[in-house]
């Protein structure tokens, strides 16, 4: 892995480190984000039965963790930044000492070369676009691909490239004409992020099919892949939403809308 990547790592940890005591605060902040948190961990409750091992990859304080294991998952917890582990031992001291949770803290490179020594997980959940931080995804399927126990489900959050708010940039524009098949470069600062467009993200998932994916913004719906009419709903309590916006989600220009898209995938058997 180049030093340039490594140094994209070692810039997400700097940054989560200093931000890892406000960082609850802030997300809080948009009602959009809070619906979004809600729903994700409900798809990860429809999908992997209860019970199961899950790794929570990039779980920063543990919000997500300290959920799944009071569903009753037994939770790999991992994150790249020393500050944001600390205040998940903080959050989930009780979880830890019984063995519902297990932390682990180290550079993703080091996950990568690690993870097949920690005990096999049913299921990944990365929440919260923690996949735009890495650029090149192949490695990591690869790794969960070999690791993955039965049924192997992967449950991930990342950007939606498509958003309004991206589009709209020039930076978007000008990373159309230099990278129409790669990820596009979102931010710089504090860290860098890509932005994954999803048949991309697919081409690195090889070993892993769609399952379903969602869209998640003011409000959140998921649509079953082998099921089309199978649809799912997390309505949000924003009464301002008016009549068009709502139309908008009950039509295929769903796929452009939301903040962040959902993908359920699973490893091919």
């Amino acid at each position: 892995m180049g030093s340039c990547l490594q140094s994209d790592f070692e810039r997400n940890a700097a940054f989560h480190d200093q931000t890892a005591a406000e960082y609850d605060g802030q997300l809080n902040r948009s009602p959009h984000d809070v619906l979004a948190r809600i729903a994700f961990r409900d798809l990860v409750s429809r999908h992997v039965a209860g019970g199961s091992t899950v790794l929570d990859f990039g779980c920063g304080t543990g919000l997500d963790a300290f959920e799944y294991a009071q569903r009753g998952y037994r939770v790999l917890a991992y994150d790249n930044s020393p500050g944001m582990m600390d205040q998940l031992r903080r959050r989930c001291k009780s979880q830890i000492e019984s063995g519902s949770v297990t932390p682990y803290s180290m550079p993703y490179p080091s996950f990568l070369e690690s993870f097949p020594q920690w005990p096999a997980p049913n299921a990944v959940t990365a929440d919260f676009a923690v996949l735009n931080s890495i650029r090149d995804l192949e490695p990591l399927f690869e790794a969960l691909g070999r690791r993955l126990a039965a049924p192997g489900w992967v449950i991930a959050s990342i950007l939606n490239p498509l958003h309004w708010s991206k589009v709209k940039t020039r930076a978007w524009w000008r990373g159309a004409l230099r990278a129409p098949r790669g990820p596009r470069i979102h931010t710089t600062q504090p860290y860098v992020s890509y932005l994954h467009f999803v048949p991309a993200l697919l081409r690195a998932a090889r070993g892993f099919h769609l399952i379903g994916r969602a869209n998640a913004g003011a409000l959140v719906r998921y649509d079953a892949v082998q099921v089309p009419s199978t649809r799912a709903w997390w309505n949000s309590t924003d009464s301002t939403l008016r009549g068009f916006t709502r139309l908008l989600w009950h039509s295929p220009a769903h796929k452009l809308l939301g903040h962040f898209i959902f993908l359920v995938l699973r490893r091919d058997p």
